[in-house]
């Protein structure tokens, strides 16, 4: 084999390291069958191996770019950077969930669900936003927490290309950030100038990611308020929730604030 499994971290499996979890399951497939195992074999033994959600998220996408690679991906593809918060706090919401509270099928795709009011769930949110690298699509009901809005003008004066969709209503409330994001920072702001709501609550982060759930950005919400969030690399996911934001953006042109 070409992986150079002492460079694999070392944790404890059942009185076992992690390298000798994969050396073992590697030597006794070649003794029964005269073969090596398959990469799909590898990579569900590194996952039973690892010793938090972090990792196993890291080897799912890991297997899935690989699966990319060679022509052989299905249908929801992996995301466009390795889900690395440890070190790279792209996807800053993974973290060591129990298992019950973080679900991910063995492709690659993941879901994970974070609960508010939490300071902790509010530095995930945060995080997620401030790594947007192309670009950031968001299209929610109000803004009002300038922590919030402050990191939305951040990514925007870093290049990331930023849109917002808002409520025309909200837009009008004291302390809303809505029409400053377009007066102040020019950032591309658009209302839906209707009698009824703009109520979605949703972004997209790189064509990459979707962020969504009860979760208001505002101050409420976030120190009060039972709130949910969940952010997923599901293509379909993606597909869909970009699909609704380019449908309702040219649906709201003539009221580009």
């Amino acid at each position: 084999m070409n992986t150079a499994y002492s460079s694999v971290v070392s944790v404890s499996v059942e009185g076992r390291t992690t390298h000798e979890h994969l050396t073992r399951t590697y030597e006794s497939h070649i003794e029964r069958h005269g073969s090596s195992p398959s990469l799909q074999q590898l990579f569900e033994t590194a996952r039973d191996a690892a010793s938090s959600d972090q990792d196993r998220a890291v080897i799912s996408w890991l297997e899935s770019a690989l699966a990319k690679e060679s022509g052989r991906d299905g249908d929801d593809e992996a995301p466009s950077t390795p889900p690395f918060s440890r070190h790279h706090h792209l996807i800053s919401h993974i973290k060591e969930h129990h298992d019950e509270h973080h679900h991910k099928a063995n492709n690659g795709v993941f879901i994970s669900p974070i609960f508010f009011p939490s300071e902790e769930s509010f530095g995930h949110f945060i995080k997620t936003l401030s790594n947007a690298k192309k670009s950031l699509d968001i299209c929610v009901f109000t803004i009002t927490d300038n922590e919030t809005a402050d990191a939305v003008i951040q990514a925007h004066k870093r290049g990331v290309r930023v849109r917002i969709i808002s409520d025309d209503d909200k837009s009008e409330d004291l302390g809303a950030d809505i029409k400053r994001f377009a007066r102040d920072h020019d950032i591309p702001t658009r209302v839906d100038g209707s009698p009824s709501h703009m109520h979605h609550k949703f972004a997209i982060i790189d064509d990459a990611l979707v962020m969504t759930g009860s979760y208001n950005w505002t101050k409420g919400a976030r120190y009060q308020n039972r709130e949910d969030l969940c952010l997923t690399n599901s293509a379909k996911a993606v597909r869909a929730f970009k699909d609704e934001f380019e449908k309702l953006w040219d649906l709201f042109e003539e009221f580009q604030l």
